[in-house]
């Protein structure tokens, strides 16, 4: 019922992938007593797993085989949540465009919130603080990537990643025979996005624009359709509805006049509204004739036609535009 064809971006698997990537080669170096030397280098291990379940897989060793130091430093992370983020909406007639195999591809970005979890396992404080300190520098409170989702070009995205918030938990109390472990949390928001189905676009190869001197609304020009009258008006004189100019319902000025042929009268600086079926009158001529029918009355002065040179050019192309302005004589 949502959509007739099949879609899979994979997207929510590429902010986890994403997310990792950044945690994915921190080193541990350890230095003798005087920290004037180095004796030991780690890259520590990266997971994707719940907190829970990694601390279940460190602690429980039935053999007792593994040493502490080759177990710990460890790091996990998971994808704990996904709300939809009302506060980046955007107007669902916005698309995000971008070229693949020669194609112009339009998607809609709909905006969610992944939430994130990464957790550092350390025997010893110095380890954890160590891994710390080259993490949180990057994050003021935002550090942003940037994401191809698609495989388009033109269509990378700039996704935000958030930290929220860092606790540790120091296990030191318990049995002696239970090794001591340091927890560190940090929790972080990824501000990205969920997409419908691709869809392919057609390119617009003309654009005709008219420029008016009114809007239909409120414009300062009326035309008067008439019948079942004689006389001519004259451009500039007052006309109205009413026994006198004094007792009008409505009255206005004459813009254009095309004649007892034509019945066509065209005002401006109108007061008042005008009815069909009842005369209007010339102040100066005496002119009379009946109203049919009446509308507002926008004179079109310009029209602009742009497009683009060569007429054969693709959306991924190279190219110029000719403009064609057509200007239109004052009716009067």
């Amino acid at each position: 019922m949502l959509s007739n064809a099949h879609f899979y971006h994979r997207v929510i698997r590429k902010m986890v992938i994403v997310f990792g990537n950044m945690f994915n080669n921190l080193k541990l170096v350890r230095y003798n007593q005087t920290n004037t030397a180095e004796i030991e280098r780690i890259t520590v291990p990266l997971s994707y797993a719940s907190k829970e379940k990694f601390y279940k897989r460190i602690t429980e060793d039935p053999q007792y085989t593994q040493e502490v130091q080759i177990v710990l430093p460890r790091m996990a992370f998971s994808m704990d949540g996904l709300s939809y983020d009302p506060l980046r909406k955007i107007s669902s007639h916005i698309s995000n465009f971008g070229v693949s195999s020669e194609k112009l591809n339009s998607v809609k970005p709909v905006p969610y919130n992944f939430d994130f979890n990464l957790h550092l396992f350390v025997r010893n404080t110095e380890d954890g603080t160590q891994i710390i300190e080259q993490i949180l520098p990057y994050f003021t409170p935002d550090y942003t990537v940037t994401v191809d989702f698609f495989g388009m070009d033109k269509l990378e995205m700039d996704i935000p990643i958030v930290f929220n918030s860092i606790n540790v938990d120091d296990q030191y109390e318990g049995d002696k025979e239970i090794t001591r472990m340091i927890v560190w949390t940090l929790n972080f928001t990824v501000k990205g996005y969920l997409f419908g189905p691709v869809t392919e676009i057609k390119q617009i190869k003309k654009v005709s624009a008219n420029i008016y001197d009114a809007t239909t609304t409120t414009s300062d020009l009326v035309e008067l359709s008439l019948n079942n009258g004689s006389g001519n008006y004259k451009v500039g004189e007052l006309v109205y509805q009413g026994n006198s100019v004094e007792e009008s319902s409505a009255k206005a000025f004459v813009y254009r006049w095309t004649g007892a042929n034509a019945n066509t009268l065209i005002l401006t600086s109108t007061s008042g509204n005008f009815k069909s079926n009842s005369n209007i009158i010339g102040a100066v001529t005496g002119t009379k004739y009946n109203v049919a029918s009446y509308l507002i009355n926008a004179n079109q002065l310009v029209n602009i036609t742009i497009e683009p040179s060569p007429n054969t050019a693709n959306a991924w192309d190279d190219y110029g535009f000719t403009e064609t302005i057509e200007e239109y004589p004052d009716i009067t």
